[in-house]
């Protein structure tokens, strides 16, 4: 086998909400639609402390109190989750540069993968929507794991199915809860700013990288950031 039909011993992770496409106003405006629908208070404090860049599982218990069910919790996720593909899908676009980004990566046969807290159909949503599935070797939503972001455990199944160790992979996020399960699971991480909550940048601090967008962003550059991240000791997580 010719060397250039290798694939590659490092690989890059996308989340997708906020950081391929943003659409975090239009997750919004759909829960703050939800939330009038039954008459629940909300309003960008309460949205920050109950809702943003949570999994579905976690706000729906936090809008409705800790008792709801699961059956609830499906209910209410299938009606915040229309609503938000409704208004998003005719608009939809990828953040600047990330295609090409992709194209250059299978050029050179780097391995991709999706890991991001959404539900499995909002996953299909933006893979189908923007024709970008092939490009991705292992795909992990929340479905799929105990826990969602800030744990770990998404980062690992996905580095996991590109055959990699997490600390040969490099993220791409843009919220908080993915940026410390980056760091928890000692994987490289560059910030996107593009659809990005600005409070959320807080805790990119430690991130490899900081860009508003891809298109500045090369391949040769993210194979400098995981060699130096594989000579840099990986220190006991807490």
């Amino acid at each position: 086998m010719h060397k250039k039909n290798r694939t590659a011993d490092w690989g890059v992770i996308f989340d997708l909400d906020g950081t391929m496409v943003s659409n975090t106003s239009y997750h919004r405006q759909a829960w703050f639609d939800l939330c009038q629908r039954y008459q629940i208070p909300m309003n960008m404090d309460l949205y920050h402390q109950k809702v943003h860049a949570r999994s579905n599982d976690k706000i729906v218990p936090n809008l409705f109190g800790p008792d709801v069910d699961r059956a609830f919790i499906d209910k209410i996720e299938l009606e915040k989750e229309t609503l938000y593909r409704q208004t998003y899908g005719p608009v939809m676009k990828p953040t600047a540069g990330a295609l090409a980004l992709l194209e250059a990566l299978a050029k050179e046969n780097i391995p991709c993968a999706a890991a991001t807290n959404s539900p499995k159909d909002n996953v299909d949503f933006i893979l189908d929507g923007l024709k970008i599935r092939p490009r991705f070797k292992s795909i992990v939503c929340r479905d799929l794991v105990k826990v969602g972001k800030p744990d770990p455990e998404m980062l690992f199944l996905a580095a996991a199915g590109l055959n990699l160790s997490p600390q040969r992979c490099v993220l791409f996020e843009d919220s908080a809860s993915g940026f410390k399960a980056a760091r928890a699971a000692g994987m490289p991480c560059i910030a996107i700013t593009a659809g990005a909550d600005p409070g959320e940048l807080k805790e990119a601090d430690g991130a490899a990288a900081v860009c508003e967008d891809f298109t500045q962003i090369t391949v040769s550059a993210l194979a400098a950031i995981v060699t130096e991240n594989a000579h840099t000791p990986q220190l006991p997580k807490p």
